[in-house]
């Protein structure tokens, strides 16, 4: 049963492996011939519109600062004010944050009313509140609203991609690309492969599929129609009844009919537009992070959205849902594999001894089970392989198998926790707390690589020669203090202020 049930999601996971690759011809062959895929260079027309970036913070001292300072740092991009919330019981978090506000007028801090933890969801919806008071308090209207956590590292010209694609689409979401562990760490690293599988194929072949996309809750943009679709009936956007507010997010989007979109945008070679950031390398804190996913996905998504929508959108949910399933049977299959490799050592070790009966009797229906999961493990391991090696490189390739071995058990341990914890919110009543794990910040050595200047990236895209940008940067101090006073004025004055104010673009 267990050889049957894992062929089986095997077979499910092959579909969507043949699927992509119909899917990547048929863009090359047909999509792109007729339609011109949009270029680094359009990213920088049109006047910038306003953004507000939401940023939740809960017990987040040791990375909030940091955080602010790099995202004010990296954006090239003027129009956007960053709202963080925090708990009047979190200090520290408050005592990193406070300094900044004094030097920096487009970061705001919302203290929440009431002493945290409550949930994640709780803290998104009071820093969306203070987002509307402040639209009436200064005429400013952001045209969307972006969703970030605290230990982010931003993309440069995230804000200038998300400028250009609203208001046609209502939900975008970029790539969430893991920060690289060592090679020989393989719990931190086994998120490597996940995301890189997920963020490659399995969000591409879903949109094209169901016209649905799951929001990360990070990396995510949300337009003026789809916040006011979600806060219909004057509701709180952000359900706090789900321990994944993200993904309830979405889900509700995509009743609405609304456009939601995956966007994986190469800015220049090797650079994609994405947020980055370190997951847990700790068996500990990826099992509570983990669990938290399942419980708010399978669980709550289950008794929540129910099986809503098309078929297709229908099959996607039970891919969301199947992990409850498939973790345990993987462990399964390793104790069965285990089993078998100590009585072959014992027959091995003591030749003249007991001999073990076969398990698999060569023309039975197990043995073609056995094969066919053979045939499919080797696919998953190659896939893994090609997608870890396109983002990391050929080293972190090679490890997603290994990888592959401990996520599995990784999966496991934390459906066991999220099994126990969900159960006993059913039979007691117990609150579903916001389990959030610790975090950490690259150092400043490290975030180099993702830290590239506006002009860095259009020379080499080769939209620019060496003689007009430094015509640009030379123009840039004033643009930019011209800009910056304008900014103050409609602060000001609010009656005076345009809800897509024209900014100069930043030559840096």
């Amino acid at each position: 049963m267990t050889a049957l049930l894992i062929l089986l999601s095997n077979i499910d996971d092959g579909f969507v492996d043949l699927y992509f690759i119909i899917h990547q011809f048929r863009r090359k062959l047909f999509v792109y011939r007729k339609f011109r895929p949009f270029q680094g260079e359009d990213l920088l027309a049109g006047a910038e519109q306003y953004f507000a970036v939401m940023i939740p913070a809960w017990q987040e001292a040791a990375v909030i600062q940091a955080m602010i300072k790099n995202t004010l740092s990296s954006y090239q991009y003027h129009a956007y004010h960053l709202f963080i919330g925090c708990y009047p019981n979190d200090p520290a978090c408050i005592a990193r944050i406070e300094p900044l506000l004094l030097h920096h007028p487009r970061l705001h801090m919302t203290l929440m009313p009431v002493p945290g933890p409550t949930s994640k969801a709780d803290c998104l919806n009071h820093i969306y509140q203070d987002i509307v008071d402040f639209e009436q308090g200064s005429a400013v209207e952001f045209a969307g609203i972006v969703l970030h956590d605290a230990e982010d590292i931003v993309h440069p010209l995230e804000l200038k991609l998300y400028n250009h694609l609203m208001p046609k689409k209502d939900m975008i979401q970029i790539p969430v690309i893991p920060l690289e562990r060592p090679w020989y760490d393989l719990t931190g690293g086994h998120y490597q492969d996940e995301f890189a599988e997920n963020h490659i194929q399995e969000l591409v072949v879903r949109e094209s599929l169901t016209g649905h996309v799951p929001s990360a809750g990070v990396g995510t943009a949300l337009s003026r129609r789809a916040m006011a679709a979600i806060t219909d009936d004057h509701r709180d956007p952000f359900e706090c009844g789900n321990l994944t507010e993200d993904y309830d997010l979405a889900l509700r989007l995509k009743r609405h009919n609304l456009k939601l979109i995956f966007v994986r945008f190469c800015a220049s070679p090797g650079d994609i537009i994405a947020t980055r950031e370190f997951f847990p390398n700790s068996i500990s804190a990826v099992m509570r992070q983990k669990s938290r996913w399942l419980m708010g996905i399978a669980f709550q998504g289950w008794h929540n959205q129910g099986w809503q929508g098309s078929l297709a959108l229908k099959y996607a949910l039970f891919r969301d849902r199947k992990g409850i399933v498939t973790a345990q049977l993987s462990v399964a299959a390793y104790f069965i594999l285990f089993n078998i490799l100590v009585v072959g050592l014992l027959e091995w070790a003591f030749p003249g001894g007991y001999r073990y009966p076969p398990l698999v009797h060569h023309g039975e229906i197990l043995e073609y089970l056995l094969w066919g999961n053979l045939l499919f493990l080797i696919n998953r391991s190659l896939h893994r392989f090609y997608f870890s090696r396109q983002i990391y490189g050929t080293l972190a390739g090679l490890m997603s198998l290994p990888r592959q071995l401990w996520g599995n058990i990784l999966n496991f341990l934390a459906t066991i926790r999220a099994i126990r914890l969900y159960s006993h919110h059913l039979l007691t009543g117990a609150a579903l707390v916001w389990d959030k794990t610790d975090h950490m910040f690259p150092e400043r050595a490290q975030l180099a690589p993702y830290h590239k200047k506006l002009g860095e990236i259009l020379m080499q895209n080769r939209l620019v020669g060496a003689a007009s940008l430094r015509q640009a940067l030379s123009s840039q101090k004033s643009g930019w203090q011209a800009w910056r006073n304008s900014d103050q004025s409609r602060r000001d004055h609010p009656s005076a202020i345009s809800p897509n104010p024209d900014s100069p673009e930043s030559g840096k």
